[in-house]
């Protein structure tokens, strides 16, 4: 899974890729915008550096509607775990 921090610089490239998207992509309700791809871009472009953190933790998220039970069910047990607060969502 990818997780990016940006800083206030790297949006500027990626608004003007964004508008351009759109217009290319007016007709198609189901295309997406991929962040790795407007990344890449910019990286070989010279316009922007990344720097490239791992980690051993396991990473889930939602894209999907279908992935949401999965995610819940992950997050009941990093709670169970003591990963979480009891109250993670409350907080």
């Amino acid at each position: 899974m990818n997780f990016f921090g940006f800083t206030p610089s790297y949006f500027k490239y990626s608004e003007s890729m964004f508008k351009e998207f759109l217009q290319q992509n007016q007709e198609n309700l189901k295309v997406e915008f991929y962040v790795p791809f407007v990344v890449n871009t910019l990286v070989s472009e010279g316009k922007i550096r990344l720097k490239v953190l791992s980690s051993n933790t396991e990473w889930f998220g939602i894209t999907y509607l279908e992935d949401k039970p999965f995610v819940e069910e992950k997050l009941r047990d990093l709670i169970k775990e003591g990963v979480y607060p009891e109250g993670l969502w409350s907080i």
